[in-house]
């Protein structure tokens, strides 16, 4: 199946006089020796200025089965170029990640800037992207040593096989590949933020949708510098596992690797496994939280390192009602003026830290913690349900008599 790419371009400026490259991008598999061939699929123009870079976005596979359409729109797509400390990290240290509060706690203190791409929104189609290329935007940058690339998913929607509109739950909207790339005077520079369809939208036995990203994030440079050296790091690929991702048994995972290098027809490569060694396409089944670690060196002593962590739990379908918690009152009870009665609820749940809680009195909503001090029979209802749906209530009967 031919893939639809979505190509972001990046250009970038140079410190020295402009020179025009001709640089072409051919999609692999579609190059034919006959010029004649016109019905071939043109992507991207073939001449770049010197600096242009292009980023790539490719998704592997369809969304699960059952989807006819799967509509995402992104926005606010940015890249982050290094600040001179983390220049100078990342060439002893390629491949790190940054936690969060690292990330916070340079830009505060003016570490390295981040470079907006897009900053509209561009909707797709998952299963129109298949098959043909689509450019998405360009901007004009500095070379030099970057950090990372983030976008906002605002929204994924779509039509079901029997044509039913489903809107998908989007539990982050932000979306942040971390990895280290240069771009350099003159090349171009091509990351590749390929989608894992299948994963990334999935449904629930109850026909709710939630579209979690699970990407794969490749760095290409397609020339090297002018003089000759070989500075660009080896090109580490890593399929059957993804970062932060949680498998359930029976699942297993199938870490599968490989490195590639623009000199180096066989760069090394070495991995480990909470500090083991680990050889590739060795499966992963017992259940524990992991970390996988994969450096690669190319002849010129080039490195480049790839950390991911994912976890394996035991296979768990919720149907545990939450539990109601109800004092102040009890059933049939009987209370003579002056005195009142006031009742106070509350909720709790094994897997959901905030369960749905309501309630009525004599069919009127009624808060928890109310006093109750008229003459009247009374009969107070709660009700709570889970994120799984799980519903739970409680119906009790009181009276309040006059002395």
């Amino acid at each position: 199946m031919k893939k639809r790419i979505l190509w972001l371009g990046l250009s970038f400026l140079l410190v020295t006089a402009l020179v025009l490259t001709a640089c072409g991008e051919v999609v692999p598999g579609e190059q034919k020796e006959e010029e004649e061939e016109e019905e071939e699929e043109e992507i991207p123009p073939t001449t770049l200025p010197a600096g242009m870079g292009i980023i790539e976005i490719r998704v592997t596979d369809p969304p699960p089965p059952g989807v006819k359409t799967a509509n995402v729109t992104l926005t606010k797509i940015e890249v982050h170029k290094a600040g001179a400390e983390q220049e100078m990290e990342q060439e002893q240290s390629i491949g790190n990640n940054q936690t969060p509060e690292q990330e916070q706690q340079q830009t505060q203190q003016g570490e390295g800037e981040w470079i907006t791409i897009i900053d509209y929104e561009t909707t797709f189609n998952l299963f129109e992207i298949i098959e043909e290329a689509a450019i998405l935007g360009s901007e004009n940058v500095t070379a030099g040593k970057y950090t990372q690339i983030r976008m906002e998913v605002i929204k994924v929607e779509g039509l079901t096989s029997d044509n039913t509109t489903y809107v998908a739950t989007v539990p982050s909207g932000k979306l942040k590949i971390v990895r280290p790339f240069e771009v350099k005077d003159g090349a171009t520079t091509i990351l590749t933020l390929d989608f894992d369809g299948d994963k990334s939208l999935t449904m629930t036995g109850k026909g709710k949708f939630f579209f979690k990203p699970v990407i794969r994030l490749q760095v290409e440079s397609s020339s090297s510098p002018a003089n000759g050296e070989d500075t660009t790091p080896p090109v580490i690929d890593l399929e059957g596992v993804t970062e932060g991702q949680v498998i359930v048994t029976p699942e297993t995972a199938t870490p599968v690797f490989s490195a590639s290098d623009d000199t180096d027809p066989d760069p090394a490569i070495t991995a480990t496994l909470n500090g083991d060694p680990f050889i590739s396409g060795t499966e992963v089944s017992e259940v524990g939280e992991y970390e996988l670690e994969v450096t690669a060196t190319d002849a010129s002593d080039n490195e480049a390192e790839v950390k991911i962590s994912f976890e394996i739990v035991a296979e768990f379908e919720d149907n545990t009602p939450p539990v109601i918690t109800l004092e102040g009152v009890t059933e049939d009870q009987v209370i003579a003026t002056p005195e009142t009665v006031t009742p106070v609820f509350s909720v709790s749940d094994d897997t959901d830290p905030d369960p749905a809680i309501t309630a009525t009195l004599n069919g009127d909503p009624f808060t928890s913690g109310t006093e109750v001090s008229e003459v009247g029979e009374y009969e107070l209802e709660v009700k709570a349900t889970d994120a799984s749906d799980n519903e739970a209530e409680v119906k009790i009967s009181f009276e309040i008599v006059s002395e």
